[in-house]
């Protein structure tokens, strides 16, 4: 992972798949690959591969946030509500977790929405909170 986050996706991606050739159950793996697989383009291999890892560990916050993201992006709000529970119920005041729940319900449950939204904005990271209060502000709108 920590290739990826140097910018160096090609080596990241090879050292991720390696990981996962030597433990294919490996959820930080599989988790990390997805998010090298993304980084390419490789939207449908990155999304099949966050689903794997999150019906392996459905309560693990990072895949299933990064997945609800991409169901969030195809519009199947419904799908990504499905893969955040898990982890909102062994996790309730995960801050991104939160976050993309609120952004799954806006539509159709703003009262939910704006609940998760609320506590989203208990997070100390800078980014998600501003994104928090953005999502906030637009659900409080009448």
């Amino acid at each position: 992972m920590a290739r990826l986050e140097q910018g160096q996706v090609e080596e990241g991606r090879r050292l991720l798949e390696e990981a996962l050739r030597a433990d294919p159950s490996s959820v930080s793996a599989m988790h990390g690959l997805a998010r090298a697989l993304d980084l390419a383009g490789e939207r449908l291999e990155a999304r099949a591969l966050l689903e794997r890892a999150h019906a392996q560990a459905p309560t693990e916050p990072e895949p299933a946030c990064d997945l609800a993201m991409l169901y969030l992006e195809k519009e199947m709000d419904s799908r990504a509500e499905q893969v955040l529970a898990p982890v909102l119920k062994a996790q309730p005041e995960h801050p991104r977790a939160n976050l993309h729940m609120a952004m799954a319900l806006a539509k159709t449950d703003p009262a939910r929405a704006r609940g998760h939204a609320a506590q989203a904005l208990r997070t100390t990271d800078p980014e998600l909170r501003k994104q928090a209060e953005e999502l906030h502000r637009v659900l409080v709108q009448p």
